[in-house]
C-alpha cells in the first residue's frame, strides 16, 4: 500500500514520457511527408489529406487496429522514393518514355530501401511497398493479385487515387466528387478492392468535405489527435 502512490507516479510519468517520444516521432514524419509531397506534387497537403481518407475507410471495413500504425506511417510515407527520382523524370510535363516510366516506377524500391534502417518505420513498408500493385495483377512492382496484396495497400490505393482526381494539379483540372467516386466504383474488381471501393464510395463526399478548407497545420493536428490512440496501446 505504501508503494502503490509511487507505482502511479512511474507510470504516469512513462506514460507521460511514451507521448511526449510518440509526438516527436509523428512530428518527423509529418515534416518529411511534407517536403515530399511539395518536391512531388506541389502541396504539402497531399500525404496528410490521403492519410485521414485512409483512417476513416479502414475503420469502416474494421480493419485490425494493430495494423493501423503501418497504414497511417505508410500513407504518410508512400511516396518517400520519389527523393530518389531524377527530376527531369519527376517533374515532365510530357508522356514520360517507357525507361522514364520504369525508372518512375522503382520509387517504390528506392521507398523500401529508405525506411528499411528504421525500425518504428518498417511498419510502413506495406504500404510504400505496394500501393501501386492492383487488384487485378497488373499493378507493379511484383504484379500481386486479389488478397495477395496486404489490406493496408488495398485499402491505400483507393484514398491516393481520389485525392488524385479531385485535387488540381499543374497538368490536370480537379474532378468533381461524384465523377471521381464513380471512376472508383468503375475499377472496382480491376485496379481496386471491390468491397473497400464500394465502402469508400458511400463515403467518399463526407471525406472530402471533412478536409476541406484545412490548411497543413490542421490536416496534421488531426492526424496526431486520430493517429496517438494507435500508438500507444
Amino acid at each position: 500500500l505504501a508503494l502503490y502512490p509511487v507505482i502511479i507516479r512511474l507510470n504516469r510519468s512513462l506514460w507521460q514520457s511514451a507521448r511526449k517520444i510518440l509526438q516527436g516521432n509523428l512530428e518527423t514524419v509529418s515534416v518529411l511527408s511534407a517536403a515530399i509531397a511539395m518536391r512531388d506534387v506541389e502541396t504539402g497537403e497531399h500525404n496528410a489529406r490521403v492519410t485521414l481518407y485512409a483512417l476513416e475507410l479502414a475503420k469502416a471495413v474494421e480493419l485490425e487496429e494493430a495494423l493501423m500504425p503501418g497504414l497511417i506511417l505508410g500513407a504518410l510515407l508512400h511516396d518517400v522514393g520519389k527523393i530518389g527520382i531524377p527530376d527531369q523524370i519527376l517533374h515532365k510535363e510530357d508522356r514520360l518514355t517507357p525507361e522514364e516510366q520504369e525508372a518512375m516506377r522503382q520509387h517504390v524500391a528506392h521507398g523500401v530501401r529508405i525506411i528499411s534502417g528504421s525500425a518504428w518505420l518498417h511498419r510502413a513498408r506495406e504500404v510504400i511497398e505496394f500501393h501501386h500493385e492492383k487488384y487485378d495483377g497488373s499493378g507493379y512492382l511484383k504484379g500481386l493479385r486479389g488478397k495477395e496484396i496486404p489490406e493496408v495497400a488495398r485499402i491505400f490505393a483507393i484514398v491516393d487515387v481520389f485525392d488524385a482526381l479531385v485535387s488540381c494539379r499543374p497538368y490536370k483540372a480537379a474532378l468533381p466528387v461524384a465523377e471521381a467516386r464513380q471512376l472508383i466504383l468503375n475499377y472496382a474488381g480491376s485496379h481496386f478492392d471491390p468491397d473497400f471501393a464500394a465502402v469508400f464510395a458511400n463515403m467518399a463526399e463526407g471525406c472530402y468535405l471533412f478536409v476541406q478548407g484545412k490548411d497543413s497545420d490542421a490536416l496534421i493536428a488531426e492526424i496526431h489527435q486520430q493517429a496517438s490512440p494507435y500508438f500507444l496501446e
